[in-house]
């Protein structure tokens, strides 16, 4: 139950966080559908109530996952797989929405999906399985040069789309459960190397990863230019103006247009302007102990293979939420993750509760 009583911590957190720091944004959203006459008047809590509603859904949700024994969802992990892989390849048809660099989301006549987030469910499943399966030859160069293809594969469809924030997650998870299958260490390293080769390459092919990639190892080139960095300056003022205690909750001024996306990736910037480094120490306590008690938990599952899935599944959220503090803070590179329970979002909140409720699922055997 403590695994629960922490996902509900985290999310109602977030809901605050929400409320607070979106208010300048959703009122300048609403005011421009209020001259497209798409609602009747502007509010500065649309991203609030659609969180609030987004929260709803996915409690119901979720609440029906855990009526589904885990050993029914264990049985179709290669069918999810399959099914996440297919809606990700969709993203290459005419259903496919692009938002700024990445055609990321499916515009579906009810609603916009990113699958591939629920892909980052498929592929913890499928490569659990099969590294599980070939845990006595994986220490063989010729299984490790099939990893990296199949990996890879994996990889290059979110670079072709492109949606390199997903490789960003992908990638370290993949490692971390490569390791905990007693991968070899030298392959580890090569593969961390050949990650960092990677990531330069892309910032060839690619200019809006070229720009943040060089401004991260030379801001001072960019100081001058107001454009370039804009959302890592106004973080790093919002973290660090007010340093232990903050403005207090609900008192903001970065977050007052000065910091984009402050409802979503910048969330953490947003929230540490109001409640200081204590406040946000408070915040990473909450994901420490949610990793602590899972991992505490961990040596009671008996079998190997949940073991592996329990390990990928949180390594997803808790990779993910250290990637975005670190870009919040600049010390990564500025990816498009969000803040898992906190950023506003719908696949991404969904995703996020998915991987607890199925950690809590396999942990208590239910």
């Amino acid at each position: 139950m403590h695994i629960i009583l922490l996902w509900v911590v985290l999310v109602v957190v977030g809901l605050f966080a929400v409320y607070s720091v979106s208010v300048f944004e959703s009122f300048w959203l609403t005011l421009y559908r209020v001259e497209e006459w798409l609602r009747a008047e502007p509010t500065n809590y649309f991203y609030f109530f659609e969180q609030l509603t987004n929260i709803g859904v996915w409690v119901v949700m979720c609440l029906l996952v855990t009526l589904v024994p885990w050993q029914f969802i264990k049985k179709m992990k290669h069918v999810n797989f399959l099914i996440t892989l297919a809606a990700t390849l969709l993203l290459f048809t005419p259903l496919a929405e692009t938002y700024k660099w990445a055609t990321a989301w499916l515009d579906l006549w009810f609603t916009n999906i990113q699958p591939g987030e629920f892909f980052k469910l498929g592929f913890v499943f499928f490569l659990g399985s099969w590294l599980l399966r070939k845990r006595p030859v994986m220490n063989e160069l010729t299984w490790y040069i099939w990893f990296l293809i199949i990996t890879g594969i994996c990889y290059s469809i979110f670079f072709l789309i492109p949606d390199l924030w997903t490789v960003y997650v992908l990638a370290p998870v993949s490692l971390l459960m490569f390791w905990y299958a007693w991968g070899k260490k030298s392959y580890i390293v090569l593969t961390i190397g050949m990650g960092i080769g990677a990531m330069f390459l892309a910032a060839t092919q690619f200019d809006h990863i070229r720009v943040r990639l060089d401004y991260y190892l030379n801001p001072g080139k960019y100081e001058n230019n107001r454009d370039v960095g804009r959302q890592n300056k106004q973080a790093l003022l919002a973290i660090w103006w007010w340093w232990w205690v903050g403005k207090w909750y609900g008192k903001w001024l970065q977050k007052f247009g000065y910091l984009p996306e402050a409802q979503s990736d910048f969330i953490f910037a947003a929230l540490a302007e109001e409640i200081g480094v204590i406040g946000i120490g408070i915040i990473l306590a909450l994901y420490l102990s949610l990793a602590r008690v899972v991992l505490k938990k961990l040596p009671t599952i008996t079998d190997e293979e949940d073991q592996l899935f329990v390990v990928g599944l949180l390594s997803l959220v808790i990779m993910q939420a250290f990637i975005n503090m670190g870009v919040n803070m600049s010390l990564l590179p500025l990816t498009g993750l969000t803040l898992p329970f906190f950023s506003h979002g719908g696949s991404a909140l969904l995703v996020n509760m998915t991987e607890v409720i199925l950690i809590w699922k396999i942990i208590t055997k239910r």
